[in-house]
């Protein structure tokens, strides 16, 4: 139980046993990249050791799929309002909420109850109009919890959800708790806007313990967010007990960008993978290149070399041009691209034309293809090529080497630790490099780990349960930041 701290007005924190965790994705609900898949998996992982959990985000529309795979149960909740907008006019909304639960972890998704509120959030793209659902998700998660209950922790993931963590902790805050506030970020981002955007998500300006290396001081949200210059995600790492990314090559680059003063308060969680070498069985390379033709693609695939293959959203990030352009250098390989579209269509465009450009040679499939060709496909390739300009983690790695199929990435964020000795790391932006490796490995004159020994790799470092170990201790350290912001 928890224990009231002379003089200090708020409960100090003691054992976390229900955890809400905000987030815009949840891995087989609504995804769209790795931010679905961790999250899940610290859900999932927490659930599985006992732990309460409440995973709050937009329906995204879901709720209006026939097709969607679950079943979604209406709940008695709804909260209507209004806003005052920076024109003086006063903006209404309602909204309503639906529920399912995965594996033991309940699920709460926000839609719209009016045409206005409805028109936003129950958009199909993930991250359209993001600004105004990250404000509309905020309003939610504070009227369900009035109504329903605080957790003894809250976990924010990305900027999308850090209004949202906020408001919540204020409400603790005003309720005696010192509820701590976990903040992830899976990936940075730079969205800034005026003190007025807090207010539209419901955030009310007040005296709030912030800390300050040495200690909490007493500091006002609307004069934090101004010397921060509206950074959603700069506020939301000053105002959380605690910081949390996906890797430690990702942190260092996280506290260059924010401030070394946060090292005291950060933490790593790995992702991790539940795809396993037994998975897939004996696979043909080329019956599957001929299958996933068949599904459509831009380019072609002749026979005649090694089969690389390449994954990911269809953005600059990822790097799949420089995989593309590596080929010129690799007269041995053949590379598949395994492409989402993300809204992104001159680059789509961009690659495409190199794609044509070496007919024969590669070939780029959006097709929704199952997970079993999916993962056949991983196996079947000589190495997956991962060649991004910045990756925070890496998720696909640790899912290329379950299967027992080595990486080829480039030496940014978190994949020299995650590929480690097992892999080749090139330097990024350099399709020469990438294109020698890739030739090595197609002749055999380098020779990487893969098979059994590549997933044994997999086996002692990135499974759910070290990735729950390592987010327990990062709640554990929240926990004491929150007990110091109690008796601060």
């Amino acid at each position: 139980m928890a224990k009231s701290l002379h003089g200090a007005g708020m409960i100090a924190p003691t054992a976390v046993r229900s955890v809400y965790i905000i987030t815009m994705e949840f891995g087989g609900l609504v995804d769209v990249g790795g931010l679905g898949k961790a999250v899940r998996q610290y859900a999932v992982g927490l659930a599985e050791r006992g732990y309460g959990v409440t995973v709050f985000m937009p329906t995204h529309g879901r709720h209006l799929d026939p097709n969607r795979g679950f079943t979604l149960r209406p709940l008695d909740f709804s909260t209507c309002g209004e806003r005052r907008g920076l024109d003086g006019a006063a903006y209404p909304y309602c909204l309503g909420a639906e529920a399912t639960e995965v594996s033991g972890v309940r699920i709460v998704m926000f839609k719209g109850l009016d045409y206005a509120t409805g028109s936003v959030f129950d958009k199909w793209g993930v991250y359209e109009m993001v600004e105004e659902k990250a404000a509309l998700l905020a309003r939610g998660v504070v009227a369900y919890a009035e109504k329903f209950g605080l957790p003894d922790l809250i976990h924010v993931n990305d900027w999308p959800t850090v209004l949202a963590g906020v408001a919540l902790r204020d409400l603790a805050e005003k309720r005696g708790l010192a509820t701590p506030l976990v903040f992830s970020i899976h990936l940075s981002w730079d969205y800034s806007f005026p003190w007025h955007y807090a207010t539209w998500a419901g955030l009310e300006d007040g005296l709030h313990p912030v800390w300050r290396v040495c200690c909490h001081r007493r500091e006002l949200h609307s004069t934090l967010w101004d010397q921060l210059s509206g950074n959603v995600e700069k506020f939301g790492a000053t105002v959380a007990d605690v910081v949390a990314t996906v890797s430690f090559g990702y942190l260092e680059e996280l506290l260059s960008k924010h401030g070394q003063w946060l090292r005291d308060k950060s933490c790593v969680v790995y992702n991790s993978t539940d795809w396993s070498i037994n998975d897939v069985g004996d696979v043909d390379v080329w019956s599957l290149v001929e299958e996933v033709k068949r599904h459509g693609v831009v380019g072609d695939i002749q026979r005649g070399g090694e089969l690389f293959l390449a994954v990911g959203r269809l953005t600059s990030q990822k790097g799949l041009d420089i995989a593309v352009r590596a080929l010129d250098h690799a007269p041995s390989a053949r590379l598949l691209v395994l492409g989402i579209p993300a809204g992104d269509w001159g680059y789509e465009q961009y690659l495409k034309n190199l794609v044509m450009e070496r007919w024969g040679r590669v070939a780029l499939s959006t097709a929704r293809l199952s997970q079993k060709m999916f993962k056949a496909l991983h196996k079947a390739a000589v190495a997956l090529v991962m060649p991004s300009r910045w990756e925070p983690f890496g998720i696909s790695a640790i899912e290329s080497m379950a299967l027992g199929t080595p990486v080829i990435a480039t030496r940014v964020g978190g994949l020299p630790e995650v590929v480690g000795g097992v892999g080749l790391l090139v330097e990024p932006e350099d399709p020469v490099a990438l294109g020698r490796a890739m030739e090595e490995v197609a002749t055999g004159a380098r020779r990487l780990p893969r098979g059994v020994e590549l997933a044994g790799y997999v086996d002692n470092k990135f499974r759910m349960w070290h990735t729950v170990d390592m987010l327990l201790e990062c709640y554990e350290r929240a926990r004491q930041f929150a007990y110091y912001r109690a008796v601060s």
